[in-house]
């Protein structure tokens, strides 16, 4: 089951990176053309922008799987191993708390946009709302695995911190 999930989260890191080149190139080639042509694609900038949004979204993914978000984590440091563990787990509910928040919104954007189309490619508005679905959900799953993980082992909590001291060096 590990491999597979880091077979997804590598799957996910290279759409990112794709995702990033599209977005890069649609914006090169726009720039070309409204500089040397007067005109230029008016959907590339639409696409370009949509782009962006999910590469943010699967990007705070991929972040919250690999404990990559900036934290202050100064106080945890020096707390001792039981309020290390509390803080931790308390962090990942507020984690979750968030989460679905986002879900909730997102998921009235996705009704209440349901028919509502994009100006320039006609993409459907409820497309690029969803992806907000799917990072909420996400991150809410990752944080209950993580809780799940600290408490069958507890030790766990000070890997984490280490994790995130080594990656601040």
């Amino acid at each position: 089951m590990k491999t597979f999930i880091d077979k997804l989260f590598n799957g996910i890191q290279i759409l990112l990176g794709v995702m990033l080149a599209v977005m890069i190139a649609l914006v090169f080639f726009n720039v070309i053309l409204r500089f040397f042509f007067n005109s230029g694609l008016v959907w590339s900038e639409e696409v370009s922008r949509y782009v962006f949004v999910y590469v943010i979204y699967l990007g705070a993914i991929v972040a919250m799987k690999e404990n990559a978000h900036l934290g202050v984590d100064t106080f945890i440091k020096k707390a001792p191993e039981k309020l290390k563990w509390l803080l931790f787990v308390l962090g990942r509910f507020i984690i979750i708390v968030v989460m679905a928040i986002l879900f909730k919104g997102s998921l009235a954007m996705v009704i209440q946009s349901h028919t509502a189309k994009a100006a320039a490619t006609g993409l459907p508005l409820s497309v690029v709302y969803g992806i907000g679905l799917l990072t909420g959900a996400a991150i809410i799953l990752i944080a209950l695995l993580n809780i799940i993980d600290v408490i069958r082992n507890p030790k766990s909590v000070h890997q984490a911190t280490l994790m995130s001291e080594s990656d601040s060096d």
